[in-house]
């Protein structure tokens, strides 16, 4: 494994957040701008593909893996896995700067700065909107309660069935995915295909099967000739082409996603083994890495300014200003309480994953 010298990080991961967070917002300013030049543009944007998904899909995977890796670490050097320090690293690194930003759209709100439904805040307070859509600076929230209800259920999994059989889960999650997708988007189930946990979890599962074969995958000769080959970026254009609006929605949904979420995972692969590469170097650059470190108060404070009737520069420098104090003020602080919550050693009160 390669890593960047911070040995608690991945090589390459950084950059490809600040990828990710770029998709996203190019994607939100592209939508906001057509959105001005054409009021119905709304009612079918993002309707088959957009690249803002696109992002957040790439979000996903990267999630899957860290968490997944960080939790397989900690079993392989202390023998167990607390879920108590787990879900408090998890809290400082997420939810100070969240209760910031939803505290500022409950002040901005009402005085008409921000376009929310004030009376919303509690259902994103409690990370409930991929199965409600609350709209406006409060729409970003459902890949938030994605993740936290990904968090809630991955660790325990773990836990419970060790890292055997925890793959058994990793593959209903993968299978579980498409098929709700499938089933939504020919009416039969009430969630949203686009948005809801059971219909977008097969992204987070394909980073966790990556973190959990890594190794195994990596001797196997196929599997690497593929990942060292454009391979890798081969299968991520077929994807994005069976998830255009030309093909019919059961080919997105089984077969695209599926197939962009194990092309994503395998170009994570690809440059946190050789970040050597041009787009390795790329990504390792210390602008990437300085955006990628940002990417998540960006996405917070993207969905403020980016539908707002301001020109696009000022768009920019307003998220980057909002998003460099979140970051610099709230997390960063946070971020140093989390450090004494992480693993050292096997101590009383642990709990043992499943062999």
């Amino acid at each position: 494994m390669t890593s960047n010298s911070n040995s608690s990080r991945f090589a390459s991961l950084d950059g490809a957040r600040a990828v990710s967070i770029g998709l996203v917002v190019l994607s939100h300013m592209q939508g906001s701008l057509l959105l001005r030049l054409d009021p119905d543009y709304g009612s079918h944007y993002g309707r088959y593909f957009d690249f803002g998904n696109l992002g957040v899909r790439v979000f996903l995977v990267i999630s899957g893996f860290l968490i997944t890796s960080l939790l397989l670490r900690e079993l392989a050097r202390t023998g167990s896995i607390s879920l108590r320090q787990f879900y408090l690293r998890r809290f400082f690194r997420i939810v100070p700067a969240y209760w910031t930003y939803l505290a500022a759209i409950a002040i901005l709100a009402p005085l008409g700065l921000a376009t929310a439904d004030w009376r919303r805040l509690t259902e994103a307070f409690f990370y409930l909107g991929d199965y409600r859509w609350l709209g406006g600076a409060l729409g970003h929230t459902w890949s938030l309660s994605v993740e936290e209800q990904f968090y809630l259920l991955w660790a325990p999994l773990i836990v419970l069935l060790g890292t055997r059989y925890v793959r058994i889960a990793c593959l209903a999650l993968l299978l579980i995915g498409p098929t709700f997708r499938l089933l939504s988007d020919a009416g039969f189930w009430p969630s949203s295909s686009k948005y809801a946990f059971e219909t977008v979890c097969d992204a987070l599962a394909s980073g966790c099967a990556l973190a959990l074969l890594r190794n195994a995958l990596w001797a196997m000769p196929a599997y690497r000739r593929a990942v060292k080959s454009e391979m890798p970026w081969i299968l991520a254009f077929i994807a994005l082409g069976l998830m255009t609006q030309f093909v019919p929605y059961w080919v997105r949904d089984l077969f695209g996603i599926p197939l962009l979420n194990v092309s994503i995972a395998m170009i994570l692969d690809r440059y946190m083994r050789s970040p050597d590469l041009r787009v390795g170097r790329l990504l390792n650059a210390p602008l990437a890495v300085w955006f990628g470190t940002l990417s998540y108060s960006i996405y917070l404070w993207q969905q403020v300014f980016v539908w707002a009737n301001i020109r696009g520069p000022w768009k920019i420098l307003l998220i980057l200003a909002c998003a460099s104090a979140s970051y610099y003020l709230v997390e960063r602080p946070f971020l140093r309480l989390r450090t004494r919550f992480r693993p050292e050693a096997a101590v009383p009160g642990r709990v043992a994953a499943a062999a």
